[in-house]
């Protein structure tokens, strides 16, 4: 049974390069997935707080891998699929934005560190991600909802950023990290310490 599986693993892998490179590569559909991402990217790269690239990049990291966790995980269930990759032989690169919304999470945690006003600016990008990115990626035919729903993707995306924001402040919480309160709270903070 197990040489079975690899046998057909290994025709299906085929079957996915061929396709990739005789119908999707260098598409219309192909290059929009380029120009997508490419600029997200760009956007966040010129955009990011120099003074916290390192957080900025953990953020941005903990977006790509818990999305790409999530991204493979739906489609392995067959609750959507993508009808044209970037890449066509690596699961990471084959969602239609998979530079650009870790981006997007990476910069609205930047601009929005307080979780009150983080919370609210999240539900805006996750609403504009799932009810009008999603439908234009669906109506170019480069992403198909098989088991799924745009409400699904918004909730999803949501609980992403709340675990991207949460991991991002726990592993930027220790004391050699840069503290990001306004300077009178911090100012108050010190001479509590130094009595």
């Amino acid at each position: 049974m197990l040489t079975e599986i690899e046998e057909l693993s290994k025709k299906l892998h085929q079957l996915e390069m061929d396709w990739w490179i005789h119908h999707d590569l260098f598409t219309f559909q192909w290059w929009f997935i380029v120009v997508v991402n490419l600029l997200f990217f760009l956007a966040f790269l010129l955009l990011m707080d120099r003074g916290r690239a390192l957080r900025m990049t953990v953020a941005f990291l903990l977006s790509f891998i818990i999305l790409g966790t999530f991204d493979q995980t739906g489609q392995f269930f067959g609750l959507w699929s993508y009808e044209h990759e970037f890449i066509g032989f690596t699961e990471n690169y084959n969602a239609v934005d998979f530079l650009a919304v870790p981006s997007i999470f990476a910069l609205t945690y930047q601009m929005f560190t307080p979780w009150r006003i983080f919370l609210v600016a999240s539900l805006l990008v996750c609403l504009l991600n799932a009810y009008i990115a999603e439908p234009i990626f669906v109506a170019l035919g480069i992403y198909k909802l098989d088991n799924w729903s745009y409400t699904g993707s918004f909730v999803l995306l949501f609980i992403v950023t709340l675990l991207v924001k949460s991991l991002t402040d726990l592993i930027g919480s220790d004391k050699n990290t840069e503290d990001y309160r306004p300077k009178s709270q911090r100012t108050f903070g010190n001479k509590e310490k130094a009595r």
